[in-house]
């Protein structure tokens, strides 16, 4: 009977926390939409109507992103989601994550070397590739034009350790903890443009759930986001 009282109990606050967390965030599309059609509706710059229309469109696949995130953070955080596991090529995994991901990075001109081997792992073959995806796409984010990024898979006894290396500014310090948290202000500007706040504290999730190490840490060249799977 306890259990299912403080099961329950965390069930009410990952839905009070969902409904503040969406609340917030959905404040600023919805202000840029009705700033949009207002000016519209006054025909005050009839010349870029087609901006205005892109813009509340952005806007509109932003919130589309932000709720399909915050559905699932609020899923993991529940404490009930349990993690199925397979047994995957590790190497195709990430290869298929970068190739979702080559145009950005070609746009911007990147480096990104792989370095791995072909080994089976044991883990959600589809909330781990969501992992690498959103680290990847995190060190593309931050990666300066014509910069580098290096992908190394790393055997450690009866485990295999990924690593996502990326050129660019160091985090700060005091902040390597908190960047694991939901909506982390770090670089505001940069994600009010490209993302919603919840890629690495989805990461972190999915990790824990699969009970393996992760982390970030400095590096010589920028920054680098690992985490360990079990071999098969």
């Amino acid at each position: 009977l306890q259990q299912d009282i403080e099961k329950e109990r965390q069930l009410e606050m990952t839905r009070k926390n969902f409904i503040a967390g969406v609340s917030h965030e959905l404040k600023t599309p919805l202000s840029i939409m009705r700033s949009c059609i207002d000016i519209l509706q006054d025909e005050v710059a009839v010349e870029k109507r087609e901006y205005y229309f892109s813009a509340m469109s952005q806007e509109v696949r932003r919130m589309d992103r932000l709720i399909v995130d915050m559905l699932e953070l609020a899923k993991f955080e529940s404490g009930t989601y349990k993690m199925n596991m397979d047994m995957f090529r590790l190497d195709e995994l990430i290869n298929r994550s970068y190739q979702q991901l080559l145009i950005k990075a070609r746009d911007k001109r990147l480096k990104v070397h792989l370095n791995q081997n072909d080994i089976e792992v044991v883990a959600n073959e589809h909330w781990i590739e969501r992992v690498v995806t959103n680290f990847l796409n995190n060190a593309i984010r931050h990666t300066p034009e014509s910069g580098q990024i290096r992908i190394t898979t790393i055997e450690v006894s009866g485990k295999v350790k990924i690593e996502i290396e990326n050129e660019g500014n160091p985090i700060e310090q005091n902040q390597l903890e908190k960047i694991w948290d939901s909506f982390y202000q770090g670089d505001k500007d940069q994600r009010s443009k490209e993302g919603t706040g919840l890629g690495l504290a989805i990461s972190k999730n999915i990790l824990e759930l699969h009970g393996v190490a992760y982390g970030v840490y400095n590096t010589e060249l920028g920054v680098c986001f690992y985490f360990y799977l079990n071999k098969k």
